[in-house]
C-alpha cells in the first residue's frame, strides 16, 4: 500500500479494460499527481487489442501504485467489475471509486469525493456530474443529477441517479448488497447503486468531476436496447405502484420504442437548454 494513501481511507480507483490500450493511456493521465488513491485496472481478456502494460505505468503520474489484474477469459464488465472488488477487498481497501477507459478525471476529482464523505460518514455513496464529449473532445452537454438522498430515491425510479464512472463507494455496503448483480447485462451499476440507496444514505455532487467520452462501441451505445430492457427489469422490480415509479417504466417502454439518434438529440438539445439540471434520455 502507498505509505501516501490515509491508512484509514484507502481508496482505489477501479478501471475495467477491454481491447482499448488508448482509452486506458488517456484515462490514467487524467488523475491527478496528488490524488490519494491507489488504480486497479482488470484486463477482461482483451486480444484484439491487449493492455500494454509500458505504455500504461507510463501514462500514470498519480502518487499511488498501478496495478493490472488480467483475468485469463472475457467476463463481461459484470465479472471484471466484481474481479477487481474481490481484489480489493482482500487488501484492505474502504472506498472504490470508477473510472472507465476513455473517460477523464478532474484532476482532484478523488480527493473532492473523499472529503465529502469524510465530513458526511453516513454516506457510502457519491457521484458528480459530467461533461459528455465526442471523441473529438468537444462539449455536447453536461449531465447532473439530483444531489440528496430523497431526491436520488425518486429519481432512481425513473432512471439510475449516478454516471457510474464518476462514483465513489464503500466496498464493504457493495459487498453487503451483493456485488455488482449478473443478471441485469449493461444494467449492473443501476442495480448495484439502488441497492445501495434503498438501505444506505447517498449522495451527488454538483461538480463536474469527469469528462464521459461518447463512445458509439461502448455499452451505452452499442447495447442500448439490452440495457433499457435490464432497466426495465429493475424498475418492475422495485415497483411500488407510486405516480414515479409508473411513469418510470412508461418513460423506459417510449425509449425502447424511439431510436437512439432521435432519443440523442432530443437529449443533447434538452441539455443545452439554460436550466440547473437535465434528465437522462438513454
Amino acid at each position: 500500500m502507498d505509505e501516501q494513501i490515509k491508512p484509514s481511507q484507502p481508496v482505489l480507483l477501479l478501471i475495467p479494460h477491454y481491447n482499448n490500450p488508448a482509452g486506458l493511456a488517456q484515462s490514467l493521465a487524467s488523475i491527478g499527481p496528488n490524488e490519494p488513491c491507489d488504480v486497479l485496472v482488470v484486463d477482461d481478456g482483451s486480444v484484439k487489442a491487449p493492455l500494454d502494460r509500458a505504455v500504461a505505468q507510463a501514462a500514470f503520474t498519480g502518487q499511488g501504485t498501478l496495478r493490472i489484474l488480467s483475468l485469463a477469459q472475457n467476463k463481461g464488465i459484470e465479472g471484471a467489475l466484481n474481479a477487481g472488488l474481490q481484489w480489493a477487498k482482500a487488501r484492505g481497501y474502504a472506498w472504490i471509486a470508477r473510472l472507465d477507459c476513455g473517460d477523464c478525471n478532474v484532476s482532484d476529482r478523488i480527493a473532492r469525493q473523499l472529503s465529502f464523505v469524510e465530513q458526511h460518514p453516513g454516506v457510502v455513496l457519491v457521484g458528480g456530474a459530467a461533461s459528455f464529449v465526442d471523441q473529438a473532445g468537444v462539449e455536447q452537454f453536461v449531465l447532473r443529477h439530483p444531489c440528496t438522498h430523497a431526491e436520488i430515491l425518486r429519481y432512481m425510479k425513473k432512471n439510475s441517479a449516478y454516471i457510474h464512472p464518476s462514483v465513489l463507494f464503500r466496498l464493504s455496503a457493495a459487498e453487503a448488497v451483493g456485488w455488482y448483480p449478473l443478471d441485469v447485462p449493461a444494467a449492473e451499476d443501476y442495480a448495484l447503486f439502488w441497492a445501495l440507496a434503498r438501505q444506505y444514505q447517498v449522495a451527488n455532487l454538483p461538480d463536474v468531476l469527469i469528462r464521459y467520452e461518447l463512445d458509439p462501441n461502448g455499452i451505452s451505445l452499442g447495447k442500448r436496447r439490452i440495457q433499457l430492457q435490464s432497466r426495465l427489469k429493475l424498475q418492475r422490480r422495485y415497483f411500488d405502484g407510486s405516480p414515479a415509479a409508473l411513469a418510470g417504466i412508461a418513460r423506459t417502454l417510449a425509449l425502447l420504442a424511439l431510436p437512439y439518434e432521435l432519443a440523442f438529440k432530443l437529449k443533447a438539445r434538452l441539455r443545452r437548454a439554460p436550466r440547473p439540471a437535465a434528465e437522462d434520455m438513454q
